[in-house]
């Protein structure tokens, strides 16, 4: 029987690999790639839809110019119409609701019956080799097509992110309900990752809990980084000018926010009054821009076509996440572009770094500002982690690398699969 043949990231062709057909389930559209999500998912599902048969089913407008985009790189795109954007009463409405649901409200928001009848329709007309699951909550949808075998694509372990939102809500009642949707998310991940055929994992800590948690198979599929776009900059960057970046329209990225310019910030000013912070992301609020707008030593940039830019004038990166899980991508952006950053624990949390040699680690107020000011002082320093940061992404965290571990995660999953 002749050996099935695939294309490499080149497009030439390589023995001994088969070539598959893959439905991958996703929340929305992967265009543009301007979330820690979407960008992973584009990079990865852009490589290996080169020397694979790719379906993307999501929710979405199927008219779109990121839609024309997504089928431009060789995918073949389904979409359903999108979810509501829920506010005000109805979102309170919907989240009251769930406390009597068994699902978590990230699984419930996102199960939809035409979701479901075009994932039926897409089964019975196309003859699929494996399921993808890009995001745990989809993986609700299996239910429909256990006969194939499925892969669940973990970004992070989703009830970490909810105990940790607990654990920083403001009021009793957020506690709870951040606290109730975190036990209801555990229970979630153990089912689903007890049944799945295989679980790929974006850090070491999440692929460990994954397996004390039955899954058969956990494979290690990574963040990673574009090096060839994201590459040090000729120019020197400005002396007193640190860097935030992040979506504003996530609560950890908000939080981080709101912890730089009510805790850390403030200490910095008063030894540095020269310090610049800019802050940049997409769907900012209008009152933390009006919080900005207070601070002489802050500039609101907002969203951005390219952050590649801002993070070259930077001489310093922050990350200072108090919630989250998985790994930064803006992390590995910054090292591949030879900054220095300071982050906390949770924000370099799954990622190969280490305190004092790529990155700077500080979990307290006064430790994050006195590492910030020793690195603007120093820009020996600056250089050193830099460089032993860009090593580390060429060694392990470009995209290329990582598209081939998924590769390998889909081939020993259609292999074993059902098993």
């Amino acid at each position: 029987m002749p050996v099935a043949m695939s294309k490499s990231a080149t497009g030439a062709t390589q023995p001994g690999k088969r070539s598959l057909n893959v439905l991958v389930l996703d929340e929305w559209v992967p265009y543009p790639p301007d979330s820690g999500k979407r960008i992973r998912t584009w990079n990865l599902l852009r490589r290996l839809a080169l020397r694979h048969e790719i379906t993307l089913l999501c929710y979405g407008d199927s008219s779109d110019e990121a839609s024309a985009l997504v089928r431009a790189a060789r995918i073949s795109l389904h979409t359903v119409g999108p979810l509501p954007n829920l506010g005000g009463w109805r979102l309170y409405l919907s989240l009251f609701g769930n406390l009597f649901s068994r699902y978590p409200y990230s699984v419930s928001k996102h199960y939809t019956q035409r979701y479901e009848d075009r994932l039926r329709r897409l089964l019975n007309e196309v003859q699929f080799d494996l399921i993808h699951c890009e995001w745990t909550p989809y993986a609700r949808f299996l239910r429909v097509a256990d006969v194939l075998p499925n892969l669940i694509m973990t970004h992070n372990i989703e009830s970490q992110f909810w105990h940790r939102r607990a654990q920083y809500s403001p009021t009793i009642l957020h506690r709870f309900f951040f606290a109730l949707q975190a036990q209801k998310m555990k229970l979630f991940e153990r089912e689903t990752f007890r049944r799945a055929d295989a679980v790929a994992s974006v850090t070491p800590l999440d692929a460990e809990q994954a397996r004390q948690w039955g899954a058969k198979r956990v494979s290690l599929v990574e963040n990673g980084v574009d090096l060839d776009e994201f590459r040090p900059a000729e120019e020197p960057p400005a002396a007193s000018e640190i860097l935030y970046l992040g979506s504003l329209d996530s609560y950890q990225n908000l939080d981080a926010v709101q912890y730089l310019l009510d805790e850390i910030m403030p200490i910095v000013a008063t030894r540095m009054p020269e310090i610049k912070l800019r802050i940049v992301g997409r769907r900012p609020p209008l009152e933390l821009q009006s919080r900005v707008a207070r601070c002489p030593w802050a500039q609101f940039v907002g969203e951005v076509a390219d952050v590649r830019p801002h993070i070259a004038r930077a001489a310093l990166v922050v990350v200072p996440l108090r919630i989250g899980a998985g790994s930064r991508i803006k992390i590995l952006e910054a090292l591949a572009m030879k900054k220095a950053v300071v982050s906390t624990s949770v924000g370099a949390e799954g990622l190969a770094v280490e305190d004092g040699r790529h990155v700077s680690i500080a979990d307290t107020p006064l430790v994050f500002a006195t590492r910030t000011i020793e690195l603007l002082n120093s820009p020996e320093e600056q250089l050193r982690l830099g460089t032993n940061g860009r090593r580390l992404v060429e060694e392990r965290y470009s995209w290329d690398r990582i598209a081939e571990a998924l590769e390998s995660a889909w081939l020993q999953t259609c292999k074993l699969g059902g098993s």
